[in-house]
């Protein structure tokens, strides 16, 4: 009864912030249009998602929540985050929830042994222009027994094409038994003008998984 009460004071903390940043920060809405979900090397839904996003930003931290569904009903997912920079440092906290778990994963179960919740927590470099590579670690402190790592790296080989290189250290949810390569790719952005006032960016993605020897091409829009 006590750790359960617990968890619905933290909820109640988070939802207090949230609502805060909407009163006193800048507000952002937006959808995400992918032929498919592809996270960290895997695919999730093999279908077409529809990515809903709602952020708010006060200076330097932002909070937000963020979606994908899968057209065919087959994947949902459904995550709570937050980020705050420091200069050229980021850290990042992201509380992943997917409904389609059995039903007796609900919303409210942070239960550390197959609760419906996996936390993350990560931090990230952003270099200057001189050199703007971006280095990102991520690793799983609730509901994953190999607490998995990710380390991701990108680079703007041009303005419009950007570079990703992404690995895991250890056995991980990511699919793998060792260290591996997971996401290696292209990233090709484009904006697309429809009239003089109205522009939708589109995005076109190259994914390779190479422990998994699978890879994907993937387009998107943003709306």
């Amino acid at each position: 009864m006590v750790r359960s009460y617990t968890k619905q004071v933290l909820l109640l903390a988070l939802l207090t912030v949230i609502i805060s940043a909407t009163m006193i920060g800048q507000s952002k809405v937006g959808t995400d249009i992918y032929s498919r979900y592809i996270w960290r090397g895997t695919d999730y839904g093999n279908s077409t998602s529809v990515q809903p996003a709602l952020t708010y930003a006060i200076g330097d931290l932002s909070v937000g929540v963020w979606g994908s569904y899968a057209l065919t009903g087959g994947y949902s997912e459904a995550d709570i985050w937050a980020s705050y920079a420091v200069g050229p440092v980021t850290l990042y906290f992201t509380d992943y929830y997917i409904p389609a778990a059995p039903p007796t994963l609900t919303f409210f179960n942070y239960g550390n042994k197959g609760g419906a919740h996996v936390l993350e927590v990560g931090a990230g470099y952003t270099g200057g222009e001189s050199f703007p590579i971006s280095v990102t670690g991520y690793v799983n402190v609730l509901n994953d027994a190999n607490n998995s790592i990710y380390i991701l790296a990108s680079y703007p080989i041009l303005s419009d094409l950007g570079l990703t290189v992404a690995m895991t250290p250890t056995k991980s949810i990511y699919g793998t038994t060792k260290a591996g390569l997971i996401n290696v790719g292209f990233t090709g952005s484009k904006t697309i003008k429809l009239t003089e006032t109205f522009s939708i960016p589109f995005n076109a993605q190259y994914i390779m998984n190479p422990y998994a020897e699978t890879a994907f091409l993937i387009f998107g829009i943003s709306l």
